[in-house]
């Protein structure tokens, strides 16, 4: 088990640019300097693994945006207490099929709910996944 924690500055030099185990772009550290600073964003990290959760508020749900890096059991898991914190409901996020984390995904709980045709882009389908808190 790996200490899940808020990012600092000094933790987004090993996500820059990663690939997303999601299947989605990945993110510079400008952008991802920027949704530290938000307040309805959570960018944790675990290690030299991360994670950007954008929360809607309370009784809303929290999106999982970026998933970088291999401790994703423990990501899932610093997602879900920064949802819960936050208030929010539910967690969904978009996965592509292929994904090397759907096997996690599904052992956390978080449930197939929809496709999403050419989300990633053309020809390039996405899963939509949920979670109920």
């Amino acid at each position: 088990m790996v200490k899940v924690k808020e990012a600092k500055k000094g933790d987004l030099a090993a996500l820059d640019g990663e690939p997303n185990t999601l299947g989605g772009p990945s993110f510079s550290y400008s952008a991802l300097e920027m949704f530290m600073m938000e307040p309805d964003f959570a960018v944790l990290v675990a290690g030299p693994s991360g994670i950007v959760i954008y929360h809607e508020g309370k009784g809303g749900k929290s999106r999982i945006l970026l998933m970088v890096g291999g401790s994703v059991s423990d990501l899932l898991k610093g997602a879900e207490d920064s949802s819960r914190r936050a208030g929010t409901s539910k967690i969904t996020l978009e996965a592509a099929a292929d994904s090397a984390a759907l096997p996690d995904l599904e052992s956390a709980g978080y449930r197939v709910a929809g496709n999403v045709a050419n989300y990633f882009g053309k020809d390039r389908p996405a899963l939509f996944l949920e979670k109920i808190l």
